[in-house]
């Protein structure tokens, strides 16, 4: 059995960091420029060479993300980028555009190109093309069904990778090119400025009639006619397993260090288990838990099963569905004194119902015990922005997540 990697997002160093140490095969990020995602902090060049090295001593891979699609007065800043790109040994370039494509190959020695899915590839004809002029891997576009990328992957090339995402938000445009937010704030959307209008309230009024304003309503279960569900897939692996994909994506390089965690965690755990006993795999339900532990929107499972025509996926409810809070996390622990050392997120206080989540598994229970400053002081409470203090806590380890009930 061919077992996928899981490839998760990394919007900054710290992220990085926790999609590695929660099970990322790979991580893909950005620079501050040729990125979609310019909402996320991204990485300077010295945090870029901080997070390869992080990662490669891991064992996991780094992607860098040039998928934007640039004017010509952008791509002369591109050379830059890839000059810094090239010293720091990335193992692929995610690139949309066939010129920022020219420049990688002009600029980079023996590039490996990852085709982003805002390239929109659909068919086997698109995918050969795209290998036959040097792509290594493609992000399939995100209205292909499971089927149609099963027969895909049956007549391309069984070097050609394929990659799709399998968990976080989606939009209403064609696999991420959309122009509303260019159109109502001047915010480029396909140059990763995204102002995310799909998620905004509209209403009607009749032509000569503007002072009667009524909410669009598409139907009795909404008025959100563009906000697409979230997709999530956990539920799902052995079929996305079959369906011959190399490369499983999670979607949130603007969400959390706590999502990049919880998220990454859950799909490790549930391929793994697959993958060691595919013959009587049974999906466990804590890891539906977690997922459902982070924010989101409604889940639903994208188009792998049904067309946008059949379910066009538009949420009920525009709100996010709130996540656990994040209360801190473990940087130590000394197991003699059942010490754990750690870096406060958000307050918590003796005798707080609390939960552990740690690599490889799912989170389990705990009391808040008692807690002291960094001079061994007893304290009732950790109520600082990012303080450091002690936990008495039967285990943990470093890495460990605290979260709140």
């Amino acid at each position: 059995m061919k077992t996928p990697e899981i490839l998760s997002p990394a919007g900054n160093l710290e992220k990085l960091i926790y999609a590695v140490n929660y099970g990322a095969d790979a991580v893909y990020c950005a620079l501050d420029r040729f990125g979609m995602r310019t909402a996320a902090d991204n990485f300077t060049p010295d945090e870029l060479i901080t997070g390869i090295d992080y990662a490669h001593s891991h064992r996991v891979k780094l992607y860098l993300t040039l998928n934007t699609m640039p004017k010509d007065r952008e791509l002369s800043l591109l050379p830059e980028y890839l000059n810094i790109a090239d010293k720091l040994k990335v193992d692929a370039y995610i690139i949309s555009d066939p010129g920022v494509m020219e420049y990688v190959h002009k600029y980079i020695h023996n590039p490996v190109i990852h085709l982003s899915t805002q390239a929109n590839t659909l068919n086997t004809a698109a995918c050969r093309f795209w290998y036959n002029n040097g792509v290594k891997r493609i992000v399939l576009a995100r209205e292909l069904s499971l089927d149609e990328i099963s027969i895909i992957r049956s007549n391309t090339p069984a070097e050609l990778e394929l990659e799709c995402f399998i968990h976080g938000a989606m939009c209403v445009s064609y696999s991420g090119r959309c122009l509303l937010s260019n159109y109502y704030v001047n915010r480029n959307a396909n140059n990763g400025s995204c102002t995310q209008p799909c998620r905004w309230k509209y209403h009607l009024h009749e032509e000569k009639r503007s002072a009667d304003v009524i909410e669009a309503e598409q139907n009795p279960e909404g008025t959100y006619i563009f906000s697409s569900k979230d997709t999530c897939m956990i539920e799902h692996i052995p079929e996305l397993v079959s369906s011959g994909i190399d490369s499983l994506k999670i979607e949130g390089r603007v969400k959390s260090a706590y999502y990049t965690a919880v998220i990454t965690n859950a799909y490790r755990m549930a391929l793994t288990d697959y993958v060691n006993n595919p013959d009587k795999y049974t999906f466990n339900t804590k890891y539906r838990d977690e997922v459902e532990s982070v924010s989101h929107r409604e889940y639903a499972t994208g188009y792998f099963f049904s067309t946008p025509s059949e379910n066009a996926n538009i949420v009920r409810n525009n709100e996010y569905i709130k996540d656990k809070a994040f209360l801190c996390t473990v940087s130590e622990y000394n197991g003699e004194r059942a010490l754990a050392k750690c870096i406060q997120r958000n307050k918590l206080s003796v005798g707080d119902r609390a939960n552990i989540l740690s690599p490889g598994s799912t989170g389990r229970d705990i009391v808040i015990g008692r807690l002291f400053d960094t001079d061994m002081n007893p304290i009732e409470s950790a109520p600082h922005a990012k303080m450091e203090f002690y936990l008495e806590v039967d285990s943990a380890k470093s890495g460990d997540i605290i979260r709140g009930i």
